[in-house]
């Protein structure tokens, strides 16, 4: 028997008679207080009680189901529980396997560009699997200086370490452009300017050289200086937008002046990245 008790508040003779005079039947009745009284019925009558107790002079204060009811109620909350668990586990081991976002840490950190390329040719890109082949280490290894690379794969972010060797510069060596555009930025602490902002350069083109003239000897120093390349980015991807607008993030940073337009097949990005380069510049 599925079993209830029901607390009332009111005229406790009166609740247990009109009850009875409703047909149901009572298994215990247990005067609580002066006006309150605790009926236990057949789960099956509930909604029966309450509608014979719906007046002005009583007030159903508590329902507390008993034996097989109120194990029923439990089997229906842990039932929700397991059902919660269900979808929920499975979407935290997707999001532990994929990877949502990557990062590029250590002395290297400046290389995140090429990282990241090497990483997309090798099919890492935004929600795919998280990388286990030593190869993918391998092209990063093939960067300039790079002498330590590991990869960490946790809650989704893809964190990459990579260390350069710090080589002395040689003298007469030159700073050059990592990408082609626009000489947004230069500072020159130690050496000589080739170019002032608001060039045009092309990648590799010389920005600084690595000499100063002292009077009228021209002699070879080591390069101090820092400058900051714009540069346009128009790239298609495919998908929807937002995973365009994140792969575009992942692949070229912060752009400014961002579009994005519907395209066949995907979205075109559009915007203005920008690439540092420096010399023992902090």
């Amino acid at each position: 028997m599925r079993r209830v008790e029901i607390e009332v508040e009111g005229s406790a003779q009166g609740a247990v008679e009109k009850l009875r005079k409703g047909g149901i039947v009572l298994l215990s009745a247990k005067k609580k207080g002066k006006n309150s009284v605790v009926l236990s019925v057949d789960g099956k009558d509930r909604k029966k009680v309450f509608a014979i107790l719906q007046q002005p002079c009583y007030n159903i204060k508590k329902v507390c189901p008993r034996g097989l009811e109120r194990f029923r109620s439990k089997c229906r909350e842990a039932a929700g529980l397991f059902l919660g668990t269900l979808i929920v586990l499975p979407s935290i081991f997707f999001a532990q396997s994929r990877v949502l976002r990557i990062e590029v840490e250590g002395s290297g950190a400046y290389l995140a560009r090429e990282v990241k390329a090497a990483l997309q040719e090798e099919g890492v890109s935004l929600f795919s699997a998280v990388p286990k082949d030593n190869k993918i280490a391998a092209r990063i290894f093939s960067l300039p200086d790079v002498c330590f690379v590991s990869m960490k794969a946790e809650g989704g972010v893809l964190a990459v370490r990579v260390e350069v060797e710090r080589k002395e510069p040689a003298a007469s060596s030159s700073l050059l452009a990592p990408v082609s555009g626009v000489v947004e930025e230069l500072i020159v602490l130690r050496g000589t300017p080739l170019v002032s902002v608001g060039d045009t350069v092309e990648k590799d083109a010389p920005l600084v050289g690595g000499y100063a003239l002292y009077g009228e000897e021209v002699r070879a120093v080591e390069i101090v200086a820092r400058a900051k390349i714009s540069f346009p980015v128009k790239t298609f991807y495919e998908g929807d937008e937002e995973g365009a607008r994140a792969q575009a993030e992942l692949d070229y940073g912060e752009l400014f002046g961002l579009t994005v337009s519907p395209a066949e097949g995907g979205y075109l990005i559009e915007g203005t990245g920008f690439a540092a380069v420096g010399a023992n510049f902090g």
